[in-house]
């Protein structure tokens, strides 16, 4: 492995600050988005998903996958761009 390698491994599988595994909820940006209308006809504040995959292209506009544990509804917004999620702490 090449030094240069080594020393972006840690990059890998991340889109900002989030890895696969993380816990996430929607932020207050996800919630002024068009594409996010229904989550605000839900209380999002007990809202928890667990990232599930992360696009490693460049050209996806929302490469976050993420899988909603006790999703409210059915059709609850999958893909998601890292400034539309924060790491829930617990």
């Amino acid at each position: 492995m090449t030094t240069q390698r080594w020393k972006y491994r840690e990059h890998e599988g991340r889109q900002g600050k989030f890895r696969v595994g993380d816990l996430v909820t929607v932020s207050s940006y996800a919630l002024t988005t068009e594409q996010n209308d229904r989550l605000l006809t839900i209380d999002h504040s007990k809202l928890v998903g667990l990232i599930i995959a992360i696009s490693k292209s460049g050209g996806d506009k929302y490469p976050i996958r993420v899988d909603w544990l006790n999703p409210i509804y059915k059709n609850m917004p999958t893909a998601f761009f890292f400034r539309e999620l924060k790491r829930k702490r617990s």
